[in-house]
């Protein structure tokens, strides 16, 4: 030993582990400063600083001799002895739960007990709950402190351990999700157990250094393994992979299902979609609640399929194999809820008909317009090009009409439209063309039809609506005639494009033969 100067300090290699422990724990503050977006930050810089101030203590400790001041120096030392373990297990949760903030109530809880050591530690005289004797041990030109542990110190260490069991449990388990993970995942396990373990040690009956903490030994091994296992493979750098997170908080539900389809694993979103009464589903299998069909449809086509029903909900289901290169491989199945997109989807479908009609029809009447009227006509003009088949044109309008609106007004005029509609679509064929061509004038498309043949329809239109009649509000009758005009082509005639000006000669014909008459064209 060096002659120190003054007498009360001492310079020895006992010193040196306590050096080695805080300059261990200053190289992982620096690695850790460049990691400041890492979830649990705070907690594990706060850990860092408890085990330096520890070590730090107990260099202090090992260099100076009065028993007083040893004994102060101790004191000081538990402020971090009692937070470290705290620090671990808060960032143990602040790291793989990161998404949730921990509270403060829970925080202040965990506390507790560290404040109560720490308060026993500085009123130790009084009671001697922590240390029952101390004294002073040489050893060589050593001079040591040793104490004699107290009852409170076994349920500190306890409490401590408890803490440190649990944070490792719950980071252990969290990296092990992740791939490629085992050495991360055992040194997060065996850097506090070697801490742990010269911390039980140091403190046993069989530690034959007892003037010596041999837990500075253990902050220099756990550190040396953490920046070996973790650091080096860049975990810190990274979010941790956590299976509560990723499957258990989805809103999509997941289901895990052997291949004979029996559910081994649910998230909470799933158990909700499948069973709300929260009846156990495990080991049932999942055609109880997806038909086996649509289930051997999804595996054989996993990304696109049919929404399938579960209760009077509809969902998305996609699949995949957790080890595609595995026949027998456990499937995973995603549920969608899709309900609501599919109702918006039918309400859109559902209003893109309606605006289809209403472009298509006449809004009194319900007829097609007459847009629609020539698009068919120029189709089964077409037709007629092709195949020489022929096709009648009737066009008629409603006999004193502005007499009908005039007299009785405009809703006994949409009545008569409205009657002669219905009649109307009670005499045409199935494959006939009704329409509204405007004001009071239709017109009947008549395909693979001859003129005797349009004629024929024409009259028995002609005497339906003469037959047909509205009644009034005041409960008078009034009747309803109509003059049609007939006009038929074929491909041996050049008049396709004319065929509605032949028609509508022969309607004029009828109007000035004394109306409530059907003619035909002469060309």
């Amino acid at each position: 030993m060096l002659d120190p100067s003054p007498h009360w300090l001492q310079l020895s290699l006992w010193s040196v582990p306590p050096l080695i422990a805080v300059l261990a724990v200053l190289g992982a503050m620096v690695r850790i400063k460049n990691n400041r977006h890492i979830p649990g930050v705070h907690a594990i810089v706060l850990l860092l600083w408890a085990v330096l101030w520890w070590s730090v203590s107990k260099f202090f400790v090992s260099i100076v001799t009065p028993l007083d001041l040893k004994l102060l120096i101790t004191k000081i030392a538990y402020a971090g002895i009692v937070i470290t373990p705290v620090a671990w297990f808060v960032f143990a949760l602040t790291y793989t739960k990161r998404q949730m903030r921990l509270a403060t109530g829970m925080v202040l809880a965990i506390c507790v007990m560290p404040v109560i050591t720490l308060g026993l530690v500085f009123t130790n005289p009084l009671h001697s709950l922590v240390w029952e004797n101390a004294h002073l041990q040489a050893t060589g030109s050593y001079t040591g402190l040793v104490t004699d542990p107290g009852p409170w110190l076994y349920v500190h260490a306890l409490y401590s351990y408890g803490l440190m069991v649990a944070a490792t449990a719950i980071l252990a388990f969290s990296i092990s999700q992740t791939r490629d993970r085992i050495k991360p995942t055992l040194a997060v396990i065996f850097a506090p157990a070697t801490v742990a373990a010269t911390n039980i040690f140091y403190v046993s009956q069989f530690n034959p250094f007892p003037w010596f903490d041999l837990t500075t030994i253990g902050f220099a091994a756990g550190a040396m393994i953490l920046r070996l296992g973790v650091l080096r493979y860049g975990l810190l750098d990274s979010r941790p992979v956590v299976r509560e997170r990723i499957v258990h908080q989805l809103t999509d539900g997941i289901v895990v299902v052997d291949p004979s389809g029996n559910i081994i694993d649910i998230n909470p979103s799933a158990r909700a979609i499948l069973s709300p009464s929260k009846s156990e589903l495990t080991n049932t299998s999942i055609t109880n609640y997806v038909h086996r069909g649509s289930l051997d449809k999804l595996l054989a086509n996993p990304t696109r399929s049919d929404p399938i029903l579960v209760g009077n909900r509809a969902f998305d289901v996609t699949t995949s194999k957790l080890d595609p290169t595995d026949p027998d491989s456990d499937i995973a199945l995603v549920f969608r809820d899709v309900t609501a997109w599919r109702e918006n989807e039918r309400e859109l479908k559902k209003m893109q008909r309606e605006l289809e009609r209403y472009a298509h029809t006449d809004a009194l009447t319900g007829l097609n317009n007459r847009r629609i009227f020539m698009q068919r006509l120029d189709e089964e003009a077409e037709r007629v090009r092709r195949h020489g088949s022929p096709l009648s044109v009737l066009l008629f309008d409603l006999d004193h009409f502005k007499r009908v609106n005039d007299t009785y007004g405009h809703d006994a005029g949409d009545k008569m439209l409205i009657c002669v509609s219905q009649t109307t679509n009670n005499i045409k064929r199935a494959s006939d063309v009704s329409a509204r061509l405007g004001g009071e004038e239709f017109g009947l498309l008549l395909p693979e039809t001859d003129q005797q043949g349009a004629a024929q329809l024409a009259q028995r239109l002609r005497k339906a609506i003469e037959a047909s009649s509205i009644t009034l509000g005041t409960g008078e009758t009034v009747s309803i005639t109509t003059s049609i005009g007939v006009a038929t082509i074929s491909r041996k005639q050049d008049e396709l494009e004319n065929v509605l000006k032949h028609a509508d000669n022969a309607l004029y014909r009828a109007k000035d033969s004394g109306r409530n008459q059907v003619c035909s064209s002469e060309f």
